[in-house]
């Protein structure tokens, strides 16, 4: 036997590791800690007595889509009561300085959960609180997510987005992100049963 084996692994074993080692780190953020302040659960807010006739509410029956989109709406209802996940009706959106691409919504512990990512496209660093995201149901119900947390995100960077919202059976769902002094950008994820 020679040195090398009786002393331990060989040298190409610790280059692999750090390898390794070097590729969980990318995958993370800047202090080698995934962010996780967009990951929330959204909860529903009060509805004043009287407001939904004055409220404009989500356009997000089957009725309002066109055939092909109606297809998929009832492909994702069918999906998720199966228990399985599927794609929004509109998985992605932009700002001027963002852009949110939602990948799955599927049922999950405490309501739907809404998967999805955050981008800086802008040239400019952007710090985007989870207060910038509202989720808004077809009979004018609001889900906002409490504290303060955030992301800041560099120019070209992203973090993961996911939202749990105890939507109710049946109605829609719309996603919109506000982050001021862009307009606000909306996204029909789910559209009410038939």
């Amino acid at each position: 036997m020679d040195n090398l084996s009786r002393r331990g692994l060989p040298i190409w074993f610790w280059g692999a590791l750090v390898a390794l080692l070097l590729i969980v780190l990318s995958a993370r953020d800047n202090n080698g800690v995934q962010n996780e302040a967009l990951s929330q659960y959204f909860a529903a807010q009060p509805t004043p007595a009287g407001i939904t006739a004055d409220i404009d509410l989500p356009q997000l029956d089957m009725s309002n889509l066109s055939p092909a989109l109606r297809e998929a709406a009832a492909d994702l209802r069918r999906t998720i009561g199966l228990g399985e996940s599927g794609s929004p009706l509109e998985p992605s959106a932009t700002t001027p300085r963002l852009r949110i691409e939602i990948a799955e919504i599927a049922p999950g512990e405490g309501g739907l959960v809404v998967r999805g990512t955050v981008t800086n496209i802008s040239t400019e660093p952007v710090n985007v609180p989870i207060s910038a995201f509202e989720l808004r149901d077809s009979a004018g119900g609001s889900y906002v997510a409490g504290g303060g947390a955030s992301a800041n995100l560099q120019p070209g960077d992203n973090t993961p987005l996911e939202l749990t919202v105890p939507l109710p059976p049946g109605r829609g769902l719309l996603l919109v992100t506000n982050l001021p002094p862009d307009p606000p950008a909306e996204q029909r994820l789910l559209a009410t049963e038939e």
